[in-house]
């Protein structure tokens, strides 16, 4: 009687492990989309990231061109003022 009531048990939790199972199943179903919509949503976060770092590319460069004109102007400026006027 004592190993048919341990089997009994055992059994028991197995089926109560099974169910948890599929109930955890039902969970994730609810908040995890389908296979095919989460390949979708990954390939837009790595778009996303991809036009952001290119929005930053695109500020930089225009930000250095803007530096670089302003030190060309100061160069030009400079060499203006070094020029000596001959006096006789």
């Amino acid at each position: 009687m004592a190993e048919e009531k341990e089997e009994l048990k055992v059994e028991s939790l197995e089926k109560e492990v099974e169910q948890m199972k599929k109930e955890a199943g039902k969970l994730f179903d609810l908040f995890l989309p389908p296979k095919e919509v989460r390949r979708e949503i990954m390939k837009n976060i790595y778009t996303i990231e991809l036009s952001i770092l290119n929005i930053f590319k695109t500020l930089l460069d225009y930000k250095v061109k803007e530096l670089e004109r302003r030190l060309e102007e100061r160069e030009e400026g400079k060499k203006e003022r070094v020029k000596k006027i001959q006096v006789e």
